[in-house]
């Protein structure tokens, strides 16, 4: 190859004699371009939809100047690979041979467009990291906060803080039914949940009025009641203003009895262990709330009212059912 032509043949060799050194080297430098040019920009492929790996490869495009110098057909030197979840975004930067290089898994916060964004400097990044030559990525806001790591070099999702732990405490008015008779009540109830975790632990504190029961035929009754303390785990669904916990319970109740129209008061007052579950529905605005519950007990055993020498006046109700409303102060979220 003839680096130019001179007007005599003793200039000409002169000549190529002084120059074949720049010859040699701009040979150098073409066939080096030509290289570099002969690989395309990364392949982006993957399931996210947002971004979409057609808007990553337009935002790759805009970042540096590497996007006019691909050559026709020519094998992508690397691949990044997209995949996506509601909270973040995972790219990995892959050799041609599928081999890892690189990866980096970022928070999903803005739009598709600032995701796209944030994902292209990544990449752009670590391609100019791999090849100097290349043209350092131009970031725009608000992806400039993002952090880009050294190729090689895995990184995972900062783990997010735990959450509080929420409780609340409240009052609540009761109808109860047993045995086909009512009576009213209260109760005084609180819940704990470590780290905002849905299952939780529920303690609560109810009693009711008196119930009345006859001996046929005479003028002798027995006035009784329970007064039942009860504690078990609660799981609660829903995170805005309203929530559902659904709760099972241990019970541990004293039942206390009293004898009228007798010549001398008797009363008597025993323990009880009894189960019960069920469901309350709860309306929350910020740190108050109002509910609605309803929930069955069970006493099993035979519980027999015995009344002096007048003998068993009958037997206690095994089931009762209630209903309550109430409001509850705490954190509930």
């Amino acid at each position: 190859m003839r680096c130019c032509r001179a007007r005599a043949a003793g200039q000409a060799y002169v000549f190529r004699k002084r120059m074949g050194g720049n010859c040699g080297a701009m040979a150098m430098t073409a066939v080096l371009v030509a290289l570099w040019l002969a690989h395309s920009a990364p392949e982006v492929a993957g399931d996210s939809t947002c971004p979409t790996a057609a808007e990553v490869r337009d935002r790759l495009s805009t970042l540096t100047d590497s996007g006019g110098a691909e050559a026709a057909g020519a094998p992508p030197l690397h691949r990044v690979s997209l995949s996506s979840t509601n909270q973040a975004i995972h790219v990995e930067w892959l050799a041609a041979d599928g081999s890892l290089l690189a990866e980096r898994t970022l928070d999903r916060t803005g739009n598709c467009s600032d995701l796209a964004e944030a994902v292209a400097v990544v990449v752009s990044t670590w391609e100019a990291t791999f090849n100097p030559g290349l043209a350092a990525p131009i970031v725009h806001p608000p992806v400039s906060t993002y952090e880009v790591p050294t190729p090689g070099v895995t990184e995972d999702a900062e783990p997010r803080a735990n959450r509080p732990a929420t409780y609340d405490i409240g009052l609540g008015l009761l109808a109860s039914i047993a045995g086909g008779e009512a009576a009213s009540g209260a109760s005084l109830d609180g819940s704990w949940r470590p780290f905002g975790s849905p299952m939780g632990l529920r303690l609560m504190l109810s009693g009711t009025s008196p119930r009345t029961q006859t001996v046929p035929q005479t003028d002798i009754a027995a006035d009784w009641m329970r007064v039942a303390l009860s504690a078990g785990p609660n799981y609660r669904l829903g995170r805005n203003a309203a929530l559902l916990e659904v709760h099972a319970s241990g019970v541990l109740a004293l039942l206390h009895m009293r004898g009228t129209g007798l010549l001398k008061a008797a009363t008597d007052t025993s323990a009880q262990l009894a189960i019960e579950a069920g469901v309350r529905g709860l309306w929350v605005w910020s740190n108050d709330a109002v509910w609605l519950g309803v929930k069955l007990l069970a006493y099993p055993g035979q519980d027999r009212l015995t009344i002096g020498n007048y003998g068993d006046a009958g037997e206690l109700p095994h089931w009762e059912a209630q209903i309550a409303f109430g409001v509850s102060l705490g954190q509930f979220h």
